[in-house]
């Protein structure tokens, strides 16, 4: 039984497009998930489920609230509504879970 060998780094390497490269020599592909825009906007969004979930008179007492129905700190809500924090997956779903029962019992009570 014949075996093809192996490919050595160099062969590898040299089959593989250069990247493109700015005048100072920083990789110019765009890479969508690094984005700030993309961070800054879902960040913000997050921040709106937050109120919506959890309605408040203040950054303060919506943290009183959120912190011990999602498991983490008052500290960590107030980072997340001052959109300076990524929130885990977990919570996103929660807190969705959370905004959307809210707004079916409003339009349930007549609320909405």
């Amino acid at each position: 039984m014949l075996c093809a060998a192996p490919l050595s780094g160099r062969e590898i390497a040299s089959s593989s497009k250069p990247l493109p490269k700015g005048e100072d020599g920083v990789n110019m592909r765009k890479n969508l998930a690094q984005s700030d825009v993309h961070a800054r906007a879902s960040r913000k969004r997050f921040a709106g489920l937050l109120w919506r979930a959890f309605p408040a008179s203040s950054e303060r007492d919506l943290a009183a609230k959120a912190a011990p129905v999602l498991g983490v700190s008052e500290r960590q809500v107030r980072n997340w509504l001052q959109c300076e924090n990524d929130a885990a997956l977990r919570h996103v779903f929660a807190v969705m879970t959370i905004a959307c029962g809210e707004e079916i019992f409003s339009i349930i009570e007549g609320r909405g």
